[in-house]
C-alpha cells in the first residue's frame, strides 16, 4: 500500500475527511447516541461538544439562484486527547477528519475504520448508504507570477484552460462515473492576506452511494478503492515543481501551534452547497466573480479549524 501510495514528506493536505452515511431503525431516538458514544468513547475522546447549525438550501430555479433556510440539524463533535482528529456524528452520517500533519493512507484508514466500529457498536445503524473519501489541498505560491499551471498538469478532468487562468479562477467538475459513483473535484487560485503570493486549494471528493452491509469487511474494500481513485487524480494532475515539494522536508506550509490538536469538517449541508455548483456554468464575469467569492466565504466558515483556507 505504501509504495502505491507515497506518504510525503511535505503533504499539502489541509484536510483529510472519510464521510460514512447510514440509516437508523426508525425504532431507535437519535438523541440519546451521543451521550452513550460518548460514554464508549471518551477515553480517546474527551471532549464532546453539542452543535445545532441553521443552513443555507441552494435552489436553482426558472428565474435563477435562490437560498432558503433550513430546520437545524443537530450533531456532536469529539476531539481526540493528544491528536489533531475529531469526529462528528450527525443524525445519519459520521466523519473522521484530520488536520495536518497528514500521516498517509495506512493511519487514515486505521482511525476510519476504528471510529466507525465504535459508532457501529453503539448506533447499530440499519445500513450504510454512502461512503465518501476526501482530501483538501492548500498549496501556497512562492512567487506573485505562480498560476495553476506552475503547480498542476493537465488530467482527465483539469482542463489547460483553467492551468493557464489568472488568479481569482475557479473550476467545479461532478463527474458521474456510474449509478453509484462520482467525484467532485473544486479548484481555485485566490489571493492570501497571510500568503502575498496567494494560495491554490485543490479539493477532491471521491463518493460512492449505495445501501450495503455495515461490516468492515465491506467498509475496508470501499474506502481502500475510493482512496485509490482519489489518489489517481491528485497523482495525474500533480506537476513537477509540486512533486519536488512534496519531496522537500522543509517547513513550508505553516500551520499555527495552537491548531495541533484541532480539526476540519465540512458540514452535510456544505457538501450539499458544493453539489449545487455542478449547475454553475454560462454566467457573466460578476457572476462567476460572486460565486467565487462566496464559496471562498462558505469553505472557510464551515471549518472546525479557526485557520482560513484562503486568508
Amino acid at each position: 500500500m505504501s509504495s502505491e501510495h507515497p506518504t510525503y514528506p511535505n503533504p499539502t493536505i489541509a484536510e483529510a475527511v472519510c464521510n460514512i452515511h447510514f440509516r437508523l431503525s426508525q425504532a431507535k431516538e437519535w438523541l440519546s447516541f451521543p451521550g452513550k458514544l460518548f460514554k464508549h468513547i471518551q477515553n480517546d475522546y474527551p471532549e464532546m461538544e453539542p452543535l445545532v447549525e441553521i443552513g443555507l438550501q441552494f435552489e436553482q430555479g426558472p428565474l435563477g439562484a435562490g437560498t432558503n433556510l433550513v430546520p437545524k440539524r443537530q450533531k456532536v463533535r469529539f476531539k481526540h486527547s493528544t491528536r489533531p482528529l475529531i469526529l462528528q456524528l450527525g443524525e445519519d452520517f459520521l466523519s473522521i477528519s484530520t488536520l495536518p500533519p497528514y500521516r498517509g493512507w495506512k493511519v487514515m484508514r486505521r482511525d476510519a475504520l476504528a471510529a466507525w466500529q465504535q459508532v457501529e457498536e453503539v448506533l447499530q445503524p440499519e445500513v450504510i448508504n454512502r461512503i465518501g473519501i476526501r482530501y483538501i489541498n492548500r498549496i501556497e505560491k512562492e512567487t506573485e507570477q505562480d498560476h495553476l499551471g506552475t503547480w498542476l498538469v493537465a488530467n482527465d478532468y483539469i482542463p489547460n484552460g483553467i492551468l493557464r487562468s489568472e488568479p481569482g479562477s475557479l473550476l467545479r467538475l461532478q463527474t458521474r462515473l456510474d449509478t453509484e459513483n462520482s467525484l467532485i473535484i473544486t479548484l481555485g487560485d485566490t489571493q492570501s492576506e497571510v500568503n502575498g503570493e496567494g494560495v491554490i486549494i485543490f479539493d477532491i471528493d471521491r463518493i460512492f452511494e449505495r445501501e450495503m452491509a455495515t461490516g468492515q469487511e465491506f467498509l475496508e474494500q470501499e474506502i481502500d478503492r475510493l482512496h485509490a481513485e482519489a489518489w489517481e487524480v491528485f497523482s495525474s494532475a500533480k506537476g513537477e515543481q509540486l512533486e519536488a515539494f512534496l519531496n522537500m522536508n522543509g517547513e513550508h506550509q505553516i500551520y499555527p501551534e495552537n491548531e495541533s490538536n484541532q480539526n476540519v469538517v465540512l458540514s452535510p449541508e456544505m457538501q450539499e452547497f458544493l453539489q449545487v455548483l455542478r449547475s454553475w456554468c454560462e454566467t457573466d464575469d460578476q457572476e462567476r466573480i460572486d460565486t467565487w467569492e462566496y464559496l471562498k466565504q462558505a469553505l472557510d466558515e464551515d471549518r472546525l479549524s479557526d485557520r482560513k483556507l484562503f486568508s
